[in-house]
């Protein structure tokens, strides 16, 4: 910061690193002489310049200066000021106003030095200013110290004998020991050097202005200032007046503020202690503990990847905590509606919840616990303990305040760490952004940069592509509801019949009547599943097992070893991490595992192929079975060229993989467990539609009311069924092509006809009428029937591809 004065200017500047000094002596290098002058002509002045001066009290002091001569001279023994300090008591009086002296803390000390000759009480309390370590207590080295003490000179000599402010804006911070805590404490040194005289000895060495900016400049070369001012040539006498404010609080948020910009500042075991011990200088409280955890959405809570983030005094990255002890403990308020808790003593609580036992086994007693939030949501909680019941208290809060957005930024860039880690796994494994429209998100960055560089409207421009042609299709688990319905409800039946052995197996030895009541029950339950499972079904009958006959094995094995084989049974089949029987589920969830992973694989091994001969966007999920979405155009691509023949030819690859994917399911089944079978669709859409990418779910969408028709149409036509009847579109062993308009329905039927010839399907081909679904009229589907007998003329397990087949048919 520069400030015209005449042909000079004032320079602000901080204190450089300590590797960027240049310092050579080891000593201060002026000379500098205690003196009580300009304090003596500070009084002389004020009798003639200020009206309200005590004269007779002046003169007093003149009379007692006459009588103690020493006191005007230089001083290089300070033991005369204790000889003389009635005088000097008087001469401090407008320094240490007598209303302040038992609570500043203010000293006088020798020039450009540590060691006071007067000051309050409360300061010599402290020892501020006593017993040297001033390295040690200014956090400087040696050379440090001696740099700013003289550049501090310099300064003085700049401002009487060059007109040129030279302000150096960095403060000294005392810190010490607090002797009832041992905790630091900060202070900050404000300095007044009005009664600090500086005076030449011999001739001023003169300096124009280019040199003096030159000085300036390269403030931290004192070698190169020594040359051009040579302290020899300079002495300063008088003394300085020091200015201790207690600046705990704002050292300590300071400093936990560059700290928390450290990114392992909450990851790390070191930078996390550090924290923890600048909140007991914040606090003033050795034994005060933190705790930092994030919060994770619900269905995440019981996963380790929430738990990489949890630091707390009881939620740990080790720690068995569920998600119903968390939310009926202390911290449930705090999570379900962002209220900041304090619990005097954790001792009192009527009814203590599993965690704040775990807490007072710990050694807490009492407990501040605050939610952290980041742009408005609750990202995590930060927790202050103490062993001490009532040391935290409401008026603690105040100043939890201060440093809560501080922890909550540092917790959110974790947090954003994590998931950039994991996105960055997302992104090359599953859900990048497809290479062939890299480009035009790569060129949005670009004019988004360029915007912010010139200060324009910053947001991100849309990312549209119009005019391309979608292709649809789909393979579907036939009735997988059913199915999945059919292996729980078989489970459910063999773990009844287990617990049934069980309880006939102890009625032998036991003849109780509630265990007929059990078995009469046991038997209810099978019967009322036998041919149909309900809703909510499965979760009585297991709380019936886990809570009315599992309880009793203990028992039956301590009383009637005959139980033992049965119950081992029983055991023995739900030994999983389930804890039910799971037989026929993991049948289920495994064939149906296998038949999406067959097709997925195939399906990724053709796409790549067919990338080559043109680039297309496409995207595939994973459902009960498997469907994709293509899209072609010119607007995808960077170069814009695109021609028709690679529509067709597009379809009719498609239409050739939906045929071959349904052969090898065919082969898979014999070797399913459970041998389920697929449906297949094709949706035909030909007008051309636009996509636009939506930055908050990261995916294209269809836009345009027009084409939101299409998605309507996909969303629904899994469940057409044909019209005038109850039969369903899709049906095994046949693919299903939905269209609207009677032209799509001739170019696929010279598709078919290609299809016929080369044994993918049969002859006979439906044309079929749908019924009127919500919001979806005029739908027609053709339906072919898949051979699945005859070798094809081009098997692409010997080696052919669909797509040189599906290119030479295009072609011709």
């Amino acid at each position: 910061m520069r400030k015209n004065r005449g042909n000079f200017h004032e320079t602000v500047v901080s204190i450089p690193n300590r590797d960027e000094i240049i310092l050579s002596t080891e000593q201060f290098p002026f000379k500098a002489t205690l003196s009580l002058s300009p304090l003596i002509s500070y009084w002389e002045n004020k009798i003639q310049n200020d009206p309200n001066c005590n004269v007779s009290r002046v003169n007093e002091l003149a009379g007692l200066l006459r009588k103690n001569p020493e006191l005007l001279e230089p001083i290089e023994d300070v033991s005369i000021i204790e000889k003389y300090i009635d005088t000097v008591d008087i001469l401090m009086e407008d320094i240490f106003p007598s209303a302040l002296w038992e609570n500043d803390l203010r000293a006088t000390v020798l020039p450009f030095h540590f060691e006071s000759f007067y000051a309050t009480p409360r300061l010599e309390e402290l020892n501020l200013l006593g017993g040297g370590n001033y390295t040690e207590k200014l956090d400087l080295n040696l050379d440090m110290l001696l740099f700013r003490l003289t550049l501090s000179a310099y300064t003085l000599i700049l401002e009487k004998f060059y007109n040129a402010n030279f302000v150096v804006d960095e403060p000294f911070i005392f810190t010490i020991k607090d002797k009832f805590t041992n905790l630091d404490r900060h202070y900050k040194l404000s300095i007044d050097l009005k009664f600090m005289k500086v005076k030449t000895k011999g001739e001023l060495k003169k300096l124009t202005t280019q040199e003096i900016n030159f000085l300036i400049n390269r403030y931290n070369n004192l070698d190169l200032w020594m040359q051009k001012l040579p302290p020899e040539d300079f002495e300063f006498s008088g003394f300085a007046i020091y200015d201790f404010t207690d600046v705990t609080n704002e050292e300590t948020i300071s400093s936990l503020r560059y700290d928390l910009l450290d990114q392992h500042s909450v990851t790390s075991q070191e930078g996390f202690e550090s924290l923890q011990q600048k909140l007991r200088v914040l606090f003033g409280l050795p034994g005060l503990r933190l705790g930092l955890a994030s919060c994770p959405a619900l269905q995440e809570f019981d996963t380790n990847y929430a738990r990489k983030t949890w630091n707390g005094l009881v939620l740990t990255d080790t720690c068995d905590i569920k998600l119903d002890d968390f939310n009926e403990s202390i911290y449930g308020p705090v999570m379900s509606r962002g209220n900041t808790i304090v619990v005097d003593d954790l001792e009192l609580l009527e009814e203590p919840t599993r965690i704040e036992k775990q807490l007072i086994e710990a050694g807490v007693r009492n407990l501040i616990i605050a939610p952290l939030y980041y742009e408005g949501q609750t990202i995590g909680m930060l927790e202050l303990a103490s062993p001490i019941p009532g040391e935290l208290n409401a008026l603690s809060t105040i100043k939890l305040k201060e440093i809560l957005p501080l922890f909550a930024l540092a917790l959110n860039r974790m947090l954003e760490e994590l998931r950039s880690s994991i996105q960055n796994i997302i992104k090359e494994k599953y859900t990048a952004i497809h290479p062939i429209v890299e480009w035009r998100f790569t060129q949005a960055a670009i004019n988004l940069l360029d915007k912010m560089e010139r200060n324009v409207s910053s947001e991100i421009e849309p990312i549209v592509f119009r005019d391309i042609y979608p292709l649809y299709g789909v393979s579907d688990i036939r009735s997988s509801a059913a199915e999945r319905n059919k292996a729980i409800q078989g489970d459910l039946l063999d773990q009844l019949v287990y617990a049934k052995e069980v309880i006939l197996a102890a009625k032998d030895n036991l003849p109780l009547s509630i265990l007929d009541e059990l078995v009469y029950k046991i038997d209810k339950y099978s019967q009322s599943i036998v041919h149909e499972l309900a809703s909510g079904d499965e979760v009585s009958i297991l709380e019936f097992l886990r809570t009315e006959i599992e309880p009793l094995f203990n028992h039956f094995e301590l009383k009637y070893p005959s139980t033992k084989t049965a119950i081992e049974a029983y055991r023995k089949a739900i030994n999983n991490p389930n804890r039910v029987v799971y037989n026929k589920r993991r049948a289920y969830e495994e064939s149906l595992y296998l038949i999406n992973d067959t097709i997925s694989n195939f399906l990724d091994r053709e796409e790549e192929k067919a990338q080559q001969i043109f680039p297309h966007y496409f995207e595939k999920y994973k459902t009960d079975g498997l469907e994709y979405n293509i899209y072609i155009g010119a607007s995808l691509l960077n170069n814009g060229h695109f021609e028709q023949i690679y529509l067709k030819n597009m379809r009719l690859w498609q239409l050739m993989l939906t045929c071959e994917i349904a052969r090898r399911i065919q082969k898979l089944r014999a070797n399913l467990k459970l041998p389920l079978e697929i449906t297949q669709l094709i949706l035909v859409h030909s007008s051309p539609i636009s996509i636009r990418f939506r930055l908050d779910e990261k995916k294209f969408d269809v836009e345009g009311a027009d084409n939101i028709r299409y998605e309507i149409i996909k969303k629904r036509i899994d469940k057409a069924v044909l019209r005038g009847s109850d039969e369903r579109l899709t049906q095994p062993g046949k693919i299903a092509i939905v269209y609207t308009q009677p032209r799509e329905a001739q170019e696929y039927m010279r598709y078919i006809d290609f299809l016929q010839a080369e044994g993918y399907v049969e002859r006979e081909v439906e044309d079929l009428e749908l019924e009127e679904m919500q919001g979806v009229q005029g739908l027609r589907a053709l339906r072919i029937t898949i051979n699945f007998q005859e070798q094809l003329r081009h098997d692409i397990d010997a080696g052919d591809e669909l797509l040189n087949i599906a290119r030479t048919a295009a072609l011709n």
